[in-house]
This record gives C-alpha cells, sequence and structure tokens, in this order.
C-alpha cells in the first residue's frame, strides 16, 4: 500500500530493539500539513503525547515514532528526549521543531537513550519513500503483523496505519495510530471528523480494559484534492474502524473477536457504557475463550453500569442464541450457544429495552497465553 500524494516514509533500525528489528519510523510532509490529533487522557501519559499535543494548531512537516521504548514516567530526561529528537529532525529537513510530531511505544518506565534515534535519523530520511510497510512494520511492539488500510473519499484517498494488541480499552488503547490523505480541509473541521470516527472506532475495542499512556492517533491532510466533508468523514472513520478491528484481531494470546451488540438503550452513550462493561469483563473474556455460554457473567456486567436495569425487559442472545429472555433462562439453549462460540468469532446481542440507543464494541478472549506474555512483559 502506498501513501497519498504529499506522503513519504521510512522505517529503520536505530538499536532500541535488541533483536535488530526496525525500530524507528519516520512520516515526511512535501509541504507544512494540516492535522488533528487524538491521545490518551491518562494523567500518567508520556512526554511525547505532552509535546505532540501541544503541536495541535500547527502544520507539521513530520511525525517520528519509536518502538520499543514508551518513554513514559521518566521524569525530565524523558522530555528532553522528544526535544531532542523534535530538534534533530527538524535541523535535518530544515524547519522549526514545533513542526515535528513525536510518538513512543514499549515498557513504560524505562530511560530512553536518545542518541541512537537521532543517529538513525539521516539513514530513516535516505530511505523514505511512498510505500507504508517499513513504517508499519517499525512501530510494532507485541503485533504480530502489520496494520494498514484505505478509503477513498470522492477523488481523494485516506490510507492508515496502526500498531496495538494489548492494554487495549476506551480513552484510546495502547494504540498508534497515523492517517494520512490527499483531502483539502480546515484543521478545525479535521478535528471534528477525526474525533467522531475515533470515537466510533478506536474508543470502541476492549482487549483488557487498560488505558494506556502513550494512545495517539494522527490525521494528516497535504490538502492537495477537494472533496465534500461528508465523503472523507466516511473515509476517515472506515480507515479508523479497519485498524482497530485489526487490533482485536491481533489481541495477545487472543484467538476469539467477540462483538458486543447492545439494542434498546435509552441512548448510543448509554449503549456505549452498556457495551464496554460487558466487553470488560474478565469472567465473561474467560468464558469466551473456553466456549462456555455462561450469560450471567454478561447480565452482572449489564447490572453493575445501570443498576436501574429491568431484566423482564433484557433479552440476551450469543452466537445467534438466545439464551435470556424477559427475565428468565431459556431452557435447552446453552448447547446451541456453546457450539457457536466455538468458532473464531461471534457476536453477542444485548436487548436491554425500546430505546434508539445502539453500540457495538469489539474485544476478545482471554486466555492462558496472554497471562503468560503479560506476565514476562517487563522482561
Amino acid at each position: 500500500m502506498r501513501w497519498p500524494e504529499g506522503f513519504r516514509s521510512a522505517g529503520v533500525h536505530a538499536g532500541i530493539k535488541k533483536d535488530g528489528a526496525l525500530d524507528l519510523g519516520m512520516i515526511l510532509c512535501a509541504r507544512p500539513a494540516v492535522w488533528a490529533g487524538t491521545f490518551t487522557k491518562n494523567a500518567a501519559a508520556a512526554a511525547c503525547v505532552g509535546w505532540s499535543r501541544g503541536r495541535l494548531g500547527t502544520p507539521l512537516r513530520a511525525v517520528v515514532v519509536n518502538s520499543g521504548n514508551a518513554n513514559a514516567c521518566t521524569g525530565n530526561p524523558g522530555r528532553e528526549a522528544v526535544t531532542r529528537t523534535a530538534e534533530a529532525v527538524a535541523a535535518a529537513i530544515g524547519c522549526k521543531p514545533e513542526e515535528i510530531g513525536i510518538a513512543s511505544t514499549g515498557p513504560i518506565g524505562v530511560p530512553l537513550d536518545v542518541s541512537p534515534v537521532v543517529a538513525a535519523i539521516p539513514q530513516a530520511l535516505a530511505g523514505l519513500d511512498d510505500d507504508v510497510e517499513s513504517f508499519a512494520s517499525s512501530i510494532m511492539t507485541t503485533d504480530t503483523r502489520i496494520k494498514v488500510a484505505e478509503a477513498r473519499a470522492g477523488g481523494a484517498r485516506v490510507v492508515g496505519v496502526a500498531k496495538g494488541a494489548a492494554m487495549l480499552a476506551p480513552n484510546m488503547a495502547t494504540m498508534l495510530a497515523f492517517l494520512a490523505t490527499d483531502a483539502g480541509i480546515a484543521g478545525a473541521e479535521l478535528q471534528e471528523v477525526l474525533d467522531r470516527s475515533v470515537a466510533r472506532s478506536f474508543d470502541r475495542i476492549s482487549v483488557d480494559a487498560c488505558e494506556s499512556t502513550n494512545d495517539s492517533v494522527f490525521c494528516l491532510a497535504s490538502g492537495l484534492v477537494d472533496v465534500s466533508r461528508d465523503d472523507l468523514s466516511g473515509a476517515v472513520e472506515s480507515v479508523c474502524t479497519s485498524l482497530a478491528r485489526a487490533m482485536v484481531e491481533d489481541a495477545e494470546g487472543a484467538s476469539k473477536v467477540v462483538a458486543i451488540r447492545v439494542l434498546g438503550a435509552t441512548s448510543e452513550e448509554g449503549a456505549v457504557s452498556l457495551g464496554r462493561a460487558a466487553a470488560s469483563s474478565t469472567l465473561w473474556r474467560a468464558a469466551a475463550h473456553g466456549s462456555d455460554p455462561n450469560w450471567g457473567r454478561i447480565l452482572a456486567a449489564l447490572g453493575s453500569v445501570d443498576r436501574s436495569i429491568d431484566l423482564h425487559g433484557v433479552d440476551l442472545a450469543i452466537a445467534g442464541v438466545t439464551v435470556f429472555r424477559g427475565g428468565e433462562p431459556v431452557e435447552g439453549a446453552l448447547s446451541g450457544a456453546a457450539e457457536g462460540m466455538a468458532a473464531g468469532e461471534f457476536e453477542v446481542v444485548c436487548t436491554v429495552g425500546a430505546g434508539p440507543g445502539t453500540a457495538t464494541i469489539l474485544t476478545s478472549d482471554l486466555s492462558p497465553d496472554y497471562v503468560k506474555l503479560n506476565a514476562e512483559g517487563s522482561t
């Protein structure tokens, strides 16, 4: 896949990852690009998040990303590493440091030796082209594959690259995403488009309900093609949705994708809250791994969010089989539900009333492999 006109990228090995894998990525804009961004709301946000969030409203010439080290909770040295990186890239391409976006991903609390990053910048610049693959590879951590997506917006293109496989929860996830488009749009409008798209994609996945320190989504526009805002909005949401799904499909240790669909809530916001509660239930996700249609765990999760929920108005279906209706279990339904759960993907439909609110949250099963991977995460 190739970037839209006006963008090039590269991925190189700077030396952060000791196995020789690519660990430094760069996107270069041919001219200052209008951009929008959304970032983690976590109070322990990494230094790069504070830097990039502070650049909103200033056109960007480049975005630089390192993997293998989150540079989060590392104090003044962490902030200095971000500043040094921005200054080095700016000097190399002839712009101001404020025109450089920075992102990082990897273990939290490990000081980042910025010298290899700075030393690798000329190599990254020399390797720039319009193919997304090396950049997509350079931002991976526990991902097993690159995550890319594309959509059309009239005569323009929207291309996105992301990483993420764990610490996936609303606001947004342990994830990075970088979208680029050749569409023309004002910065404030692009921010509105991105906010809406993120709310309906990255904010509607949950793998382990653990919020991260480094979540960042960048959306850059080169402004070369006139398009309608509606067309661009649809394309951006399509790309974000595809990337979000790819993260759940690649979740650490996961063997199943589970869609929690809520119908009949009093509002969309209420439906989202109910769906998140079910998707975040450790008990339910463990049951999903074992193909156990333990619907009581789902009802308990719903009731923990909406304490006034009337179970007599609730219907619950698992893998297409209704297991609970009108306040009572459906006799003989469990075997069919268990059979459906054995597939690699299934849906849980929670009808909670007759309201207009609907939402779907994607999650995955909880496996022993996930526990093992994260029990050894700091090593």
